[in-house]
């Protein structure tokens, strides 16, 4: 029984910053135990089949991806990087904010960081990167809530590391650029329609600034969508991928469904003649 409240009082410690860098945690070794044994059975890779930020299978329905892809991670030194930021921000700002506006700041920013990246950025993509930069941003309304305590904790190197991210995000290959910037402004204006521990979100204040982010949060979501579901290549590339799976019934929807937006298109004619011989 010692043993058992030593243990609880163990976890009763724990953070959401620590649950949440358990469940990316996990989420990665899952994925990398899935590429590992069942590579031979799958045909597509364990970051897609969970949950990957995929455009078209987007586009298609599936935006629940914007949520899964901000817990998937590319590689070790991604996941690494990744959660040591996590570890190293997400405490201060859980603290200063306390645990429910901590949350709402980190889920809100990686889903218009992700967002972003579905309307801007045509390839696949996965990361914290979009929540992690959104308590970058919610870093930056303690500044503007009191300048002058921000500089005494912090100095200016917060805001020169928020100058360099950026800075590496647009030089570097592969990172997705989009996404740190919409969960970056994402995080600075939900911070702003929260407020801090001590302050209320029902200020009417704040109101314009929960307007701007509901709207950060939909129309990237809607533009993405309607930019995708403007070409037949969406409902060809969706069928494919469906048809890879394994799910024939779901691939010849998704060529019906271009079919009735796209009649003339030949591709999509051929590949509804294809899935109806099988």
């Amino acid at each position: 029984m010692a043993n058992l409240n030593y243990y609880k009082s163990k976890i009763k410690r724990f953070t959401l910053t620590d649950w949440l860098i358990a469940a990316n945690l996990v989420m990665f070794l899952l994925t990398e135990l899935i590429d590992f044994f069942f590579t031979r059975y799958i045909s597509t890779s364990a970051l897609i089949l969970l949950g990957a930020k995929v455009n078209a299978l987007i586009a298609l329905g599936e935006y629940w991806r914007l949520l899964s892809a901000m817990f998937l991670h590319a590689n070790f030194l991604h996941v690494t990087f990744n959660m040591l930021a996590l570890h190293i921000i997400g405490r201060d700002i859980e603290r200063f904010y306390g645990k429910k506006k901590f949350l709402a700041i980190y889920f809100i920013s990686g889903l218009v960081g992700s967002g972003f990246s579905y309307l801007f950025i045509s390839g696949v993509s996965v990361g914290a990167s979009g929540a992690i930069f959104g308590l970058m941003g919610a870093n930056l309304y303690l500044y503007k809530v009191n300048p002058n305590v921000y500089k005494r904790i912090y100095g200016t190197d917060f805001i020169m590391l928020i100058g360099i991210n950026l800075l590496i995000g647009f030089i570097g290959p592969n990172i997705d650029i989009a996404g740190h910037i919409g969960g970056l402004i994402a995080g600075f204006t939900t911070a702003w329609a929260l407020g801090l521990t001590h302050e209320s979100s029902t200020d009417v204040k704040r109101i314009p600034f929960q307007a701007i982010t509901l709207l950060l949060l939909i129309i990237p979501i809607v533009f993405g969508t309607l930019n995708q579901t403007s070409t037949p290549n969406l409902y060809l590339s969706g069928a494919y991928y469906y048809y890879s799976t394994g799910n024939e019934t779901k691939a010849l929807a998704t060529v019906d469904k271009g079919l009735k937006k796209f009649p003339d298109n030949t591709d999509l004619q051929s590949l509804q003649s294809q899935l109806n011989a099988q």
